[in-house]
């Protein structure tokens, strides 16, 4: 009868050690993603560039803002930027042509 209970005990300890350590594990955590985290800077840097175009432009400075305008639009990662940047270099062209 005893050796029931003992073993009826052990049951239970090993399922209550299982239960606890069912938030542990021997793997590693899990990093970020890599791409992800990667891309996110790009489009970080690609929004940054278009930022010092369009202060370039405010300056007069359009070679200057064209550049920026096409490492923006070279970077993007979202078309949202893209086509924005190419907006800008689309502008910053006609200003161009028009002062010469």
């Amino acid at each position: 009868m005893q050796n029931k209970h003992r073993m009826a005990l052990a049951v239970m300890g090993l399922i209550f050690i299982f239960i606890v350590s069912g938030g542990c594990s021997l793997l590693p955590p899990k990093e970020s993603d890599p791409v992800v985290s990667g891309l996110q800077e790009l489009d970080a840097y690609a929004w940054d560039c278009f930022g010092r175009g369009r202060d370039y432009m405010q300056e007069g400075r359009y070679e200057l803002a064209k550049q920026q305008f096409s490492f923006a639009a070279a970077s993007a990662v979202s078309e949202t930027l893209y086509e924005d940047a190419v907006d800008g270099i689309r502008r910053v062209d006609r200003i161009i042509m028009e002062r010469r």
